[in-house]
């Protein structure tokens, strides 16, 4: 019996075996353009990188995402920590400890069901679904941020623009001229401040009110 092997397949067989891929290109952490040491890797400048803490020796999992790179991480339920520097899009998925910085001009989506979450977005455009408890959460220098978070939630919103809905007990500062819209699902307390524009909704309100000042919301 004859085995025919197509042109294309041959093609990305001599490319697979070449192990060559420029900026751009999809590649796997650890590999050989994504360098991994122990548990902290560097997906480099301009490149599109996966990361799955599970392929990694060692407890928890590093990926720093250069400038202009794309990046997704699996953090399963090791440990985790991220930093998307500046025009960098990251992607992270994690069930433990999540430690993610978005610097300016990057685009963070995170969605974590670990406690302690530890998320920051300095200048750029982020997503955080933080369902544990405990998070702490900070939102500056012109960023725009939609959060969603569990219990016990730390929020600051500060020269930002912010959409945050909170659980039971959750604290949600606006500053320095931030603009938040804040949705509170239990107990809550919410800081306007320092020429901020700040709207409330409380549990059994049917819409956001503004307010200043400390407000709270007590679940009926």
């Amino acid at each position: 019996m004859k085995t025919t092997i197509s042109a294309f397949t041959l093609s990305f067989l001599l490319v697979a075996c070449a192990g060559e891929s420029s900026p751009g290109d999809r590649v796997a952490c650890p590999g050989p353009e994504c360098a991994c040491t122990g548990v902290s890797c560097l997906c480099p400048l301009g490149y599109d990188c996966g990361l799955t803490c599970d392929a990694l020796e060692g407890s928890g999992c590093q990926l720093a995402c250069g400038e202009g790179t794309t990046c997704t991480t699996d953090c399963g339920a090791e440990a985790c920590d991220v930093d998307c520097d500046a025009m960098a899009d990251c992607v992270v998925d994690a069930l433990g400890d999540t430690d993610v910085s978005c610097a300016a001009g990057s685009s963070c989506d995170v969605t974590t069901a670990g406690d302690n979450a530890d998320l920051g977005c300095t200048g750029s455009m982020c997503t955080f679904e933080a369902t544990g408890a405990d998070n702490e959460i900070r939102c500056d220098m012109e960023a725009s941020c939609t959060v969603t978070s569990g219990r016990d939630a730390d929020v600051l919103c500060s020269d930002a623009t912010c959409t945050v809905t909170v659980a039971d007990e959750g604290d949600v500062e606006c500053a320095m001229g931030a603009t938040c819209t804040v949705t509170c699902e239990a107990d809550c307390t919410v800081l306007c401040r320092d020429t901020a524009t700040c709207m409330v909704q409380c549990p059994g309100d049917t819409e956001p009110s503004p307010t200043e000042g400390e407000h709270t919301c007590v679940a009926r």
